[in-house]
Protein backbone atom coordinates (compact mmCIF):
# COMPACT_ATOMS: atom_id res chain seq x y z
CA UNK A 1 0.00 0.00 0.00
CA UNK A 2 0.96 3.34 -0.71
CA UNK A 3 2.61 5.41 1.99
CA UNK A 4 1.37 9.26 2.80
CA UNK A 5 -2.04 10.94 2.43
CA UNK A 6 -2.42 9.20 -1.50
CA UNK A 7 -3.42 6.41 -0.21
CA UNK A 8 -6.25 8.12 2.32
CA UNK A 9 -7.18 10.53 -0.72
CA UNK A 10 -8.23 7.02 -2.08
CA UNK A 11 -10.05 5.45 0.62
CA UNK A 12 -12.24 9.10 1.24
CA UNK A 13 -12.68 9.28 -2.47
CA UNK A 14 -14.26 5.82 -2.99
CA UNK A 15 -15.74 5.70 0.72
CA UNK A 16 -17.45 9.41 -0.20
CA UNK A 17 -18.79 7.71 -3.54
CA UNK A 18 -20.44 4.89 -1.58
CA UNK A 19 -21.82 6.69 1.36
CA UNK A 20 -23.62 9.59 2.74
CA UNK A 21 -22.78 10.79 5.67
CA UNK A 22 -26.39 11.94 7.35
CA UNK A 23 -25.96 14.24 10.89
CA UNK A 24 -29.36 12.16 11.99
CA UNK A 25 -26.79 9.00 12.28
CA UNK A 26 -24.69 10.50 14.54
CA UNK A 27 -25.38 12.10 17.48
CA UNK A 28 -22.18 13.65 18.30
CA UNK A 29 -21.94 15.20 14.61
CA UNK A 30 -25.83 16.18 15.34
CA UNK A 31 -25.14 18.29 17.70
CA UNK A 32 -21.71 19.77 16.67
CA UNK A 33 -24.08 20.51 13.14
CA UNK A 34 -26.15 22.82 16.02
CA UNK A 35 -22.83 24.71 17.20
CA UNK A 36 -23.13 23.14 20.23
CA UNK A 37 -19.57 21.36 22.06
CA UNK A 38 -20.87 20.62 25.17
CA UNK A 39 -23.71 18.99 23.56
CA UNK A 40 -21.44 17.18 21.78
CA UNK A 41 -18.89 15.60 24.54
CA UNK A 42 -22.22 14.90 26.42
CA UNK A 43 -23.47 12.80 23.26
CA UNK A 44 -19.95 11.28 23.14
CA UNK A 45 -20.05 10.18 26.69
CA UNK A 46 -23.54 8.27 26.95
CA UNK A 47 -22.65 7.03 23.18
CA UNK A 48 -19.88 4.33 24.97
CA UNK A 49 -20.70 1.29 24.52
CA UNK A 50 -24.19 1.23 23.04
CA UNK A 51 -25.82 1.76 19.85
CA UNK A 52 -26.07 5.66 18.27
CA UNK A 53 -30.44 5.01 18.38
CA UNK A 54 -29.93 4.39 22.21
CA UNK A 55 -27.71 7.53 22.51
CA UNK A 56 -30.38 9.26 20.57
CA UNK A 57 -33.13 8.16 22.95
CA UNK A 58 -30.86 8.81 26.24
CA UNK A 59 -30.04 12.34 24.83
CA UNK A 60 -33.67 13.29 24.00
CA UNK A 61 -34.47 11.71 27.86
CA UNK A 62 -31.72 14.03 29.18
CA UNK A 63 -32.89 17.04 26.99
CA UNK A 64 -36.53 16.62 28.26
CA UNK A 65 -36.01 15.95 32.24
CA UNK A 66 -32.90 17.80 33.00
CA UNK A 67 -31.48 19.46 29.79
CA UNK A 68 -28.48 19.39 27.96
CA UNK A 69 -26.88 22.41 29.65
CA UNK A 70 -23.81 23.36 31.48
CA UNK A 71 -25.42 24.97 33.71
CA UNK A 72 -27.99 23.02 35.11
CA UNK A 73 -26.04 19.72 34.59
CA UNK A 74 -23.78 21.01 36.90
CA UNK A 75 -26.49 21.48 39.66
CA UNK A 76 -28.01 18.23 38.75
CA UNK A 77 -27.20 15.02 40.77
CA UNK A 78 -25.64 12.08 39.50
CA UNK A 79 -28.50 9.45 40.30
CA UNK A 80 -31.04 12.41 38.40
CA UNK A 81 -28.66 12.15 35.09
CA UNK A 82 -28.27 8.63 35.04
CA UNK A 83 -32.27 7.82 35.43
CA UNK A 84 -32.42 10.41 32.44
CA UNK A 85 -29.39 8.68 30.55
CA UNK A 86 -30.69 4.97 30.97
CA UNK A 87 -31.49 4.05 27.77
CA UNK A 88 -28.15 4.10 26.95
CA UNK A 89 -27.09 1.89 29.92
CA UNK A 90 -23.89 2.16 32.31
CA UNK A 91 -25.70 5.18 33.32
CA UNK A 92 -24.14 5.64 36.76
CA UNK A 93 -20.41 5.90 35.31
CA UNK A 94 -21.80 8.00 32.45
CA UNK A 95 -24.02 10.40 34.39
CA UNK A 96 -20.83 10.80 36.80
CA UNK A 97 -18.70 11.61 34.20
CA UNK A 98 -21.60 14.24 32.77
CA UNK A 99 -21.58 16.31 35.41
CA UNK A 100 -17.93 16.59 36.17
CA UNK A 101 -17.37 18.17 32.83
CA UNK A 102 -20.75 20.37 33.33
CA UNK A 103 -18.70 21.54 36.59
CA UNK A 104 -15.63 21.51 35.42
CA UNK A 105 -16.51 24.15 32.50
CA UNK A 106 -18.79 26.31 35.04
CA UNK A 107 -16.38 26.83 37.81
CA UNK A 108 -13.31 27.56 35.28
CA UNK A 109 -14.79 28.61 32.29
CA UNK A 110 -17.73 30.09 32.80
CA UNK A 111 -19.53 27.59 31.47
CA UNK A 112 -18.35 27.75 27.96
CA UNK A 113 -16.64 24.76 26.27
CA UNK A 114 -15.60 27.39 23.67
CA UNK A 115 -13.11 29.02 26.40
CA UNK A 116 -11.53 25.96 26.95
CA UNK A 117 -10.89 24.56 23.19
CA UNK A 118 -9.12 28.18 22.44
CA UNK A 119 -6.28 27.18 24.93
CA UNK A 120 -5.33 24.67 22.24
CA UNK A 121 -5.67 21.27 21.56
CA UNK A 122 -2.77 19.48 23.93
CA UNK A 123 -4.67 21.80 27.02
CA UNK A 124 -7.92 20.70 26.31
CA UNK A 125 -6.80 17.33 26.20
CA UNK A 126 -5.41 17.22 29.51
CA UNK A 127 -7.82 19.27 31.71
CA UNK A 128 -11.19 16.75 30.35
CA UNK A 129 -9.12 13.65 30.58
CA UNK A 130 -8.41 14.47 34.02
CA UNK A 131 -11.93 13.92 34.86
CA UNK A 132 -13.18 10.54 35.57
CA UNK A 133 -14.82 8.75 32.60
CA UNK A 134 -13.51 10.93 30.09
CA UNK A 135 -11.36 8.93 27.94
CA UNK A 136 -8.94 9.63 24.97
CA UNK A 137 -11.65 8.84 22.41
CA UNK A 138 -14.54 11.00 24.23
CA UNK A 139 -12.00 14.12 24.13
CA UNK A 140 -10.76 12.91 20.56
CA UNK A 141 -14.33 13.58 19.09
CA UNK A 142 -14.76 16.49 20.88
CA UNK A 143 -11.60 17.98 19.27
CA UNK A 144 -12.36 16.62 15.70
CA UNK A 145 -16.04 18.13 15.75
CA UNK A 146 -14.41 21.62 16.72
CA UNK A 147 -12.00 21.44 14.04
CA UNK A 148 -9.00 20.33 15.02
CA UNK A 149 -6.79 17.28 13.38
CA UNK A 150 -7.72 14.52 14.89
CA UNK A 151 -8.83 10.93 13.90
CA UNK A 152 -11.42 9.42 16.53
CA UNK A 153 -10.90 5.80 16.96
CA UNK A 154 -13.61 4.02 17.75
CA UNK A 155 -14.18 -0.33 17.85
CA UNK A 156 -15.31 0.12 13.61
CA UNK A 157 -12.20 2.52 12.60
CA UNK A 158 -9.82 0.48 14.51
CA UNK A 159 -11.09 -3.03 13.15
CA UNK A 160 -11.22 -1.30 9.48
CA UNK A 161 -8.11 0.46 9.81
CA UNK A 162 -6.31 -3.16 11.11
CA UNK A 163 -8.38 -4.90 8.02
CA UNK A 164 -6.69 -2.37 5.18
CA UNK A 165 -3.34 -2.88 6.66
CA UNK A 166 -3.46 1.02 8.07
CA UNK A 167 -2.18 -0.46 11.23
CA UNK A 168 -1.24 -3.07 13.22
CA UNK A 169 -1.06 -1.82 16.72
CA UNK A 170 -3.70 -2.73 19.21
CA UNK A 171 -3.34 0.50 21.60
CA UNK A 172 -5.44 3.09 20.71
CA UNK A 173 -2.43 5.94 20.43
CA UNK A 174 -0.86 3.61 17.81
CA UNK A 175 -3.60 3.22 16.09
CA UNK A 176 -4.49 7.08 15.81
CA UNK A 177 -1.01 7.68 15.03
CA UNK A 178 -0.86 5.67 12.25
CA UNK A 179 -4.06 7.18 11.06
CA UNK A 180 -2.76 10.73 11.32
CA UNK A 181 -0.31 9.54 8.72
CA UNK A 182 -2.50 8.66 6.06
CA UNK A 183 -5.29 10.87 6.36
CA UNK A 184 -4.87 15.04 5.76
CA UNK A 185 -5.45 16.68 8.65
CA UNK A 186 -8.32 19.24 7.25
CA UNK A 187 -9.68 15.30 6.02
CA UNK A 188 -9.55 13.45 9.47
CA UNK A 189 -13.00 14.46 10.95
CA UNK A 190 -14.73 12.91 7.31
CA UNK A 191 -11.94 9.90 7.77
CA UNK A 192 -13.57 8.97 10.91
CA UNK A 193 -17.06 8.98 9.34
CA UNK A 194 -16.76 7.19 6.65
CA UNK A 195 -14.68 4.41 8.15
CA UNK A 196 -17.18 4.04 10.89
CA UNK A 197 -20.30 4.00 8.35
CA UNK A 198 -18.04 1.44 6.32
CA UNK A 199 -17.20 -0.83 9.53
CA UNK A 200 -21.03 -0.45 10.30
CA UNK A 201 -22.35 -1.46 7.17
CA UNK A 202 -20.16 -3.56 5.10
CA UNK A 203 -16.74 -4.56 7.40
CA UNK A 204 -18.58 -6.27 10.26
CA UNK A 205 -16.74 -7.58 13.48
CA UNK A 206 -17.75 -11.75 12.61
CA UNK A 207 -18.99 -11.60 8.99
CA UNK A 208 -17.34 -8.61 6.81
CA UNK A 209 -19.12 -8.68 3.29
CA UNK A 210 -15.98 -8.12 1.45
CA UNK A 211 -17.59 -8.52 -1.96
CA UNK A 212 -19.59 -5.53 -1.65
CA UNK A 213 -16.42 -3.09 -0.01
CA UNK A 214 -15.28 -0.50 -2.24
CA UNK A 215 -11.66 -0.75 -0.60
CA UNK A 216 -11.93 -4.88 -1.50
CA UNK A 217 -8.49 -4.57 -4.14
CA UNK A 218 -6.50 -2.44 -1.34
CA UNK A 219 -8.03 -4.09 1.70
CA UNK A 220 -4.51 -6.47 3.15
CA UNK A 221 -7.84 -8.72 4.43
CA UNK A 222 -9.48 -9.46 1.75
CA UNK A 223 -6.53 -9.98 -0.87
CA UNK A 224 -4.84 -12.64 2.06
CA UNK A 225 -8.43 -14.06 2.09
CA UNK A 226 -8.83 -14.49 -1.74
CA UNK A 227 -5.56 -15.90 -1.89
CA UNK A 228 -6.24 -18.63 0.74
CA UNK A 229 -9.23 -19.07 -1.70
CA UNK A 230 -7.05 -19.75 -4.90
Amino acid sequence: MEDGFELGDIILERLSRAYRVDPGEFAALKAAREGNPFKVIVATIISQDTTEKNTFRALQRLEETIGVDQFKLSNASVEEVASAISPAGLQRQKAAAIVSVARLLVEKYGGRMEELLKRGEEFARRELKSLRGVGEKTVDVLLANAGFPVVPVDTHVKRVAQRLGITGSRSYLGVRSDLHRVFRPERRLEAHLLLIKLGREVCKARKPQCGRCPLRDICKYNLEKEKQEI
